[in-house]
């Protein structure tokens, strides 16, 4: 879901507002605004109480510190930004003004960072201190989805837009073309229980599954709703976590690769999804009006504080 799809619901909200004021009055125009202000901004996702509210014109990634429970980074268009309380309150870091639509810190390595977007391909070794672009063989540098190997910092998965799945042994520094027939919409890449799987949300297109490293795609026709956005696999549980769109829009887990999915307890338009590597259960989501969802027992429960 970009940030101009958000846009245009946001402008056909305001249009159906100026219809109503003509044909009910004041009293009534007052009610309108109320229930689309709740339904567009304010208020919880179905099932869950928000902990906090990142302000940003789009929200894309998360990433949680391997070794510090409480820092969580997000990303978007406009840069990096990181929490050091679970996600309460949010703080800019040195990388501004670069698309980190994408984030993966590798958790044998946790000063390790990257970060990946449009026309943005960036890597750090002192956790998100200082940062350097890599020059590297790609065709292009829009990248929609990004993921690291948990196990070794230096295999690096790459959804370059208009080309296909790349992949680099060294760090981002000289890649090969891994496949040129993945999901063309491709958002996020998630590495699973072994660098030979590999998972991709494509919006309406789907969740896809590739068993041989990201050479192979098929449909993981399982998963409800009508499109796929963020993913994530924790591999101490082997739990896959994925959020949808559409009338059956929120968070799902599945046990088995996929065959099966269970509703969690946070429904809505979910467009970041981080599981801790230091707590299977410590759970964050970011909603598309920037709302931050957080879950302490796996996504049962999503309380205020």
């Amino acid at each position: 879901m970009s940030s101009k799809r958000v846009e245009q619901r946001r402008q056909q909200a305001r249009q159906q507002q100026a219809r109503l004021w003509i044909a009910g009055g004041a009293v009534v125009v007052v009610i309108a605004l109320a229930g689309v202000w709740w339904a567009t901004r304010g208020g919880a996702s179905s099932g869950g109480a928000h902990i906090s509210r990142i302000s940003a014109n789009d929200f894309h990634s998360l990433a949680f510190s391997p070794t510090e429970p409480d820092t969580v980074f997000f990303g978007h268009h406009g840069g990096l930004m990181v929490s050091r309380d679970g996600g309460r309150t949010w703080q800019a870091t040195t990388l501004q003004n670069a698309d980190a639509m994408a984030l993966a810190v590798p958790t044998v390595d946790p000063q390790t960072i990257y970060a990946a977007g449009h026309g943005v391909l960036f890597r750090s070794r002192d956790g998100g201190v200082t940062w350097e672009s890599l020059i590297a063989n790609l065709p292009e540098t829009d990248i929609h989805g990004f993921a690291a190997d948990p196990a070794d910092a230096d295999v690096v998965f790459a959804h370059v837009v208009g080309s296909g799945i790349w992949g680099s042994q060294d760090g981002g520094g000289t890649w090969a073309l891994l496949s040129s027939t993945a999901p063309p919409s491709t958002f996020n890449l998630a590495v699973g229980q072994t660098v030979q799987t590999l998972y991709a949300t494509a919006g309406e297109g789907g969740l896809w599954r590739s068993g041989d490293g990201g050479v192979t795609w098929s449909a993981v026709a399982a998963l409800p709703g009508d499109g796929a956005i963020a993913i994530v696999h924790e591999p101490s549980s082997q739990r896959l976590y994925a959020t949808t769109t559409g009338g059956q829009a929120g968070l799902y887990a599945s046990g088995d690769d996929g065959g099966t999915w269970t509703a969690l307890g946070l429904k809505g338009t979910l467009l970041a999804l981080a599981v801790s590597p230091l707590d299977p259960n410590h759970i964050l989501a970011v909603d598309e009006a920037g709302r931050v969802f957080a879950s302490r027992d796996g996504g049962l429960t999503w309380p205020a504080d």
